[in-house]
């Protein structure tokens, strides 16, 4: 299996040195291709990018023009399509590998219905609980793995570049009836809080990610006072704002709430059905 391993990149430069290093950390980081796809950043050019990640042996793809994420993540998808590799793993600038995240990829991918999500983020909902897995409702970008047949037929689906990648993407998975895998234990962990996708109020965060070298552990305990003081900004808020705030979401949005709902008691009875497991080993998420 040829793994191809595409890093967006667009500023954020103090994260950089933590996605080259742990890359390098990790089992099997030869046998892969590493390209990263620069978005027109300001704070650093290419010629910086190809010196940081020179050890990698990465490419480095600048965009003529800011594509923003979403754009960007298209376009890589497009890209990987136009190389020999068999499977796709999105790794986001500001994500933090586990040393054995590649293995891991390598040995279950096969497994899998042709995607998987090495990184188990508490904003995406558990539908089913399967042994190490659990299946999502929907997922992010960061930490995803897709086979080509998927990349190639989502890709054709589209007839415009489109907004909401990462919902977009899971709803064409579902309707496919391929199973949104994720491992219990999360293989990376998201430790940038600014960005283009980031509100500043909430943590996109893996509560179970066990940081397998010192360095991990390094990186962990640099980042969750930071966690810690934005979880408890999130609960103030949630307490104090005023109460149409609050529920904002169901008073503006009901049929989007109900039809996730919907959605999801439809998920867990085909899942439950299709993949059944041991009653002893069964949970409720």
């Amino acid at each position: 299996m040829k793994l191809m391993i595409a890093v967006p990149v667009y500023n954020r430069k103090k994260y950089l040195n933590t996605i080259v290093k742990s890359l390098k950390e990790c089992d099997c980081i030869n046998e892969a291709s590493i390209i990263v796809f620069n978005d027109c950043s300001t704070e650093f050019d290419e010629t910086y990018l190809k010196q940081i990640f020179k050890e990698l042996n990465a490419n480095v793809v600048t965009r003529l023009r800011n594509l923003r994420a979403d754009r960007n993540n298209y376009k890589i998808m497009l890209d990987f399509l136009n190389t020999n590799n068999d499977v796709l793993f999105i790794c986001d600038s500001d994500l933090l590998l586990r040393p054995d995240t590649l293995k891991f990829i390598q040995s279950d991918f096969e497994r899998t219905d042709g995607f998987l999500s090495v990184y188990n983020s508490d904003f995406h909902r558990d539908v089913y609980f399967d042994g190490e897995f659990v299946y999502k409702q929907d997922v992010g970008f960061a930490g995803i793995c897709l086979s080509r047949d998927l990349v190639k037929s989502f890709v054709l689906k589209q007839k415009e570049t489109p907004r909401s990648m990462d919902f977009k993407l899971s709803s064409f998975l579902i309707k496919k009836g391929i199973r949104l895998m994720v491992p219990k234990n999360s293989y990376v962990q998201h430790i940038g809080f600014d960005g283009q996708n980031c509100n500043n109020k909430s943590v996109d965060f893996s509560s179970n990610f066990v940081p397998l070298s010192s360095f991990n552990k390094e990186i962990i305990d640099e980042i969750m006072p930071i966690v810690l003081k934005r979880q408890a900004e999130m609960i103030q808020y949630l307490l104090f704002k005023d109460k149409y705030k609050r529920c904002g979401f169901m008073v503006h949005q009901p049929r989007k709430y109900f039809a996730q709902n919907m959605l999801f008691k439809k998920l867990e009875k085909i899942y439950s059905t299709s993949y059944p497991i041991n009653d002893k080993e069964k949970r409720y998420l």
